[in-house]
């Protein structure tokens, strides 16, 4: 059995005819508080746990990552905060400048490396018979014991991506 008094013949015109779905049986007591308090309506607190990101602690994190120098644990022991990573994960994902990606690990080539290598093909260029017996294949050397080398950060959409250049010596 309902609490309270039934609605007048006022309250029933405003509130929405039957549904399929029967959606509109939660709206009914929402619809008759607010025609009876309209100032006090929808300003009751939410229920839940609350946010143990303060504000302050929130631009900290913004600002470490949008730094594009420190993974999500490396913000939390720079920054000594006490929730776990996993939390400071999920608010920067939730952040629409920042996105976790890894670093492009592509050789930076400058002017004296492209001029390096035009002389390289102009020198075996007439090599006639010789291009026959080369076998050209691409070696890559694969570490399958341990990480793979990929670094991850947070990086800004404002700003140009991070290069990371590995080369082997």
């Amino acid at each position: 059995m309902p609490r309270g008094p039934a609605l007048s013949d006022f309250e029933k015109g405003q509130v929405p005819p039957c549904m399929p779905d029967r959606s509109y049986y939660w709206n009914v007591k929402d619809r008759r508080y607010c025609l009876r308090k309209p100032e006090d309506y929808n300003t009751m607190r939410r229920p839940g746990r609350r946010s143990s990101l303060t504000p302050a602690t929130v631009s900290r994190i913004v600002r470490a990552a949008q730094t594009s120098q420190y993974s999500s644990s490396q913000i939390l022991r720079t920054l000594k905060l006490t929730f776990s990573v996993l939390s400071v994960r999920t608010f920067l994902k939730r952040e629409d400048t920042l996105r976790c990606v890894n670093r492009k690990s592509i050789p930076m080539l400058a002017k004296a490396h492209e001029l390096d290598r035009l002389e390289w093909s102009r020198a075996f260029v007439s090599f006639g018979e010789y291009w026959e017996s080369v076998n050209f294949s691409d070696e890559k050397k694969f570490n399958l014991d341990g990480p793979d080398g990929l670094q991850y950060y947070w990086h800004d959409l404002r700003h140009e991506e991070k290069v990371f250049s590995k080369r082997q010596a």
